[in-house]
This record gives C-alpha cells, structure tokens and sequence, in this order.
C-alpha cells in the first residue's frame, strides 16, 4: 500500500478542476447551440474558480494539515480520462448538466473517501468541509442550469 500527503491530494484534486476547466473549453468550442456554450463556459469559470480556491486553501493550510499522510487508494486517471472525453456536439443544456454532476460526483466521492479514511481528525475535517463546499457548488450549478434553460 503506498500513502500521499494531504498535500500532494490536493494538488492531484487541483489537477482535476483545471482538467474539467480544459474539458468545458474544448466543449465549448465545439458545441452549437448558443445556450449551451454559455453553459460550458460558466462551467469553464466555475472550474477555475474551485481551482483557484483550493490553491488558496492549500496555501494557508495549517502545515500539520498538509504533512498528514492518506493511503493512496484513489483512481489518479481523473485528468486522462477528461482529455480523452469525447461527446457529440449536439449537446443540450441537460446532456451539460448530467455530465457536470457525474464528474463532480466523482470528485465528491473521492474526496469523501480520503476524509473518511483519514487518520486524523484535523485531515478528516478539512477534507469533509472541501467536499461539502464541492457539494455545495454542484448544488448552485445545476440552480443555475435553469436560468440557462429559459434564457
């Protein structure tokens, strides 16, 4: 069995939200309904946002934090399998937003995992709280769907 760092865990989920933003932007690109770039792209922003946001955490992070080891028991094919993602460019806003629930779902679940499998307190706290914001934020995307859907 090998371990990771808090630290190295948080870059790796780092990696994920800026393969999503790269996803969401090639998406955009290819996408042809007007509706649904406008989508992809506030998905694009949202991404770069988490990213953004979890650098700042990881920054300001107690160092005891950060120097906690997990078991590395989690899939590290995330970003792959993002590049490798090919979808049809007729895309609807509800093809988005399933796609978008699916991959945060996955990013939820494995930050839930290294929470709950933390051998401290203080790791399994910070990671419940970063997946509960996650969860948050895929709350307020798919709110947000809507307005997109009525536009």
């Amino acid at each position: 069995m090998s371990f990771k760092p808090v630290k190295d865990f948080l870059s790796y989920i780092e990696e994920c939200h800026m393969a999503l933003a790269d996803l969401y932007l090639r998406l955009s690109q290819e996408a042809s309904e007007e509706k649904v770039k406008l989508l992809l792209d506030f998905m694009r922003n949202k991404e770069q946002l988490s990213y953004l946001n979890l650098h700042d955490y990881a920054e300001q992070a107690p160092q005891s934090l950060l120097d906690t080891w997990l078991d590395n028991v989690f899939d590290q094919s995330f970003p792959m399998k993002c590049q490798q993602m090919k979808l049809q460019p007729e895309l609807a806003i509800d093809d988005v937003v399933a796609l978008a629930m699916k991959l945060d779902t996955q990013l939820i679940e494995l930050m839930q995992t290294a929470a709950y499998n933390s051998p401290t307190i203080e790791a399994e706290v910070a990671l419940e709280n970063l997946s509960n914001r996650e969860e948050e934020t895929l709350h307020h995307v798919v709110m947000a769907s809507h307005e997109f859907e009525f536009m």
